[in-house]
């Protein structure tokens, strides 16, 4: 198809296609398409160079395995370590005990100690009960043979309790005579204390 005998629609599409032409050689020639992939392939090659290798290709340093001598040489180090180790820990408990039987020792003294004394202040306390109750009974003889009214004034001048108990180791007669020589409000305190003991 001749140019001129061309429709204008044709012609335009040839214009467009000529230009398209042009600028896909001028980019050709420019190194856009395939210089492209040539210049980025060279710049890689320096830096795939520099890169370093993968792990697996890295040469692994030979690995010295300790000759069964030395192995035997550790083995007996470590076990004397433990040895030393148990060693202490045995003697740490060791004086542990012996503390606690010390401790446990002097608890038992004391606890007999503490025993003794007890016996001790019990007999004590029956002792001075025993005393208290002669010293009553004589207290109580003397002054049933004293006068009523001498009686009654000693009486007076005694603690309370002490007059009651020896009142109570009387004989009822000779208390009787007493307490009625007493003044009113002590004789009603005496007696109702003689009354409470019996």
């Amino acid at each position: 198809m001749k140019l001129r005998n061309a429709t204008p629609r044709a012609k335009i599409l040839l214009a467009f296609l000529a230009l398209l032409g042009i600028k896909v050689a001028a980019l050709g020639a420019l190194g856009v398409f395939g210089g492209q992939d040539a210049h980025a392939q060279a710049a890689a090659q320096p830096a795939a160079a520099q890169t370093p290798t993968a792990p697996e290709e890295v040469r692994k340093a030979p690995v010295r395995e300790p000759s069964p001598g030395q192995l035997d040489l550790e083995i007996l180090r470590d076990v004397e370590r433990r040895q030393k180790d148990l060693d202490a820990r045995e003697e740490e408990l060791a004086r542990e005990k012996e503390r606690l039987e010390a401790m446990k020792g002097d608890l038992d003294t004391q606890i007999a100690e503490l025993k003794a004394l007890e016996a001790k202040l019990e007999e004590q306390i029956k002792l001075r009960g025993d005393l208290e109750d002669e010293a009553i009974q004589k207290l109580a003889k003397t002054y049933a043979s004293m006068p009523p009214e001498t009686a009654a004034q000693l009486v007076a001048q005694m603690d309370t309790r002490v007059a009651i108990r020896v009142l109570s180791a009387m004989k009822e007669r000779n208390a009787g005579r007493i307490l009625a020589a007493t003044p009113p409000a002590l004789a009603s305190r005496l007696s109702e204390g003689l009354v409470k003991r019996k």
